[in-house]
């Protein structure tokens, strides 16, 4: 397995940090996109089992996150209509890169919601879609009066920090909320308004837009995840007009199902979706 590390300089001059993994011959490539306040570099564990099925898989540090993150994470980004023209143009790179092969989208919790504001509004060429624990939904109880006031904050104030997420709903393994804690390019502050607002944009478009999701799609997403909402992946699973869509809900499961205590069977869940499909 060969580890590739690049950079590239997004639409409006942002320098994003990338990184492949490539086996000796493809036969699928995957883009991977990760969540809110952590980086491209921690999916270890997801890495590796899709490699050894034959797959390059392509990933980045978003913008404000990692590597991409001047003088350390911030989570802090603009617009997710700029993160989105980012997926664009690294999917593109991806399916040049390793060409002819089917092509596979993967995104995590923020950037669960992304990849699938992407799939609505972009309408890529993929063979499949891997959602998990993805940002769709807003929190239960979440009041119209919150969601007016962020609007005005975010413009304002838009890198006052506003919203702290728990830490220790990751995962049911200390030891996983340990890692999370300690590693220096993860932010795990409150979030800034900007960044909030527009996460709440993105899903509200998914909601209104859910019906026009084509792609096979696997949705995975934990009964007890606190941080993003479960019933965001049942309704995209409900809506989509996909002919092909499967939703997996993981009993007790915490918010990263790969860094949970059903990691090996969320692992094999991915895997043979993405084998049946290649």
């Amino acid at each position: 397995m060969k580890h590739l590390e690049t950079s590239y300089r997004a639409h409006d001059g942002q320098e994003l940090y990338l990184q492949a993994w490539m086996p000796a011959t493809p036969k699928a490539a995957l883009l991977l996109v990760h969540g809110l306040g952590e980086h491209s570099s921690r999916y270890e564990s997801l890495v590796q089992s899709i490699v050894e099925i034959g797959m390059a898989v392509f990933t980045f540090d978003g913008r404000g996150h990692g590597k991409s993150a001047q003088g350390g994470p911030t989570a802090y980004f603009e617009s997710y209509e700029d993160y989105l023209k980012d997926i664009d143009a690294l999917f593109g790179k991806v399916k040049s890169y390793v060409p002819g092969v089917p092509a596979f989208l993967f995104g995590h919790s923020m950037g669960g919601g992304l990849v699938a504001a992407y799939v609505l509004k972009y309408r890529p060429e993929a063979k499949g879609v891997i959602l998990s624990s993805a940002a769709i939904k807003e929190a239960e109880g979440t009041s119209p009066l919150l969601i007016a006031g962020a609007k005005w904050i975010s413009k304002l104030f838009p890198k006052m920090k506003v919203l702290k997420l728990d830490p220790s709903r990751i995962s049911r393994i200390p030891e996983e909320v340990q890692k999370y804690l300690q590693d220096e390019r993860v932010y795990s502050k409150p979030v800034p308004a900007r960044t909030g607002y527009e996460l709440l944009k993105m899903t509200t478009y998914i909601q209104e837009h859910a019906g026009e999701f084509q792609l096979p799609v696997l949705l995975i997403h934990g009964t007890e995840d606190l941080l993003t909402n479960p019933k965001g992946s049942q309704i995209l699973a409900e809506k989509a007009a996909s002919s092909d869509k499967t939703l997996r809900l993981f009993e007790g499961g915490y918010h990263e199902l790969l860094n949970d205590l059903d990691q090996e069977e969320v692992l094999d869940v991915i895997c043979k979706w993405i084998q049946d499909r290649i």
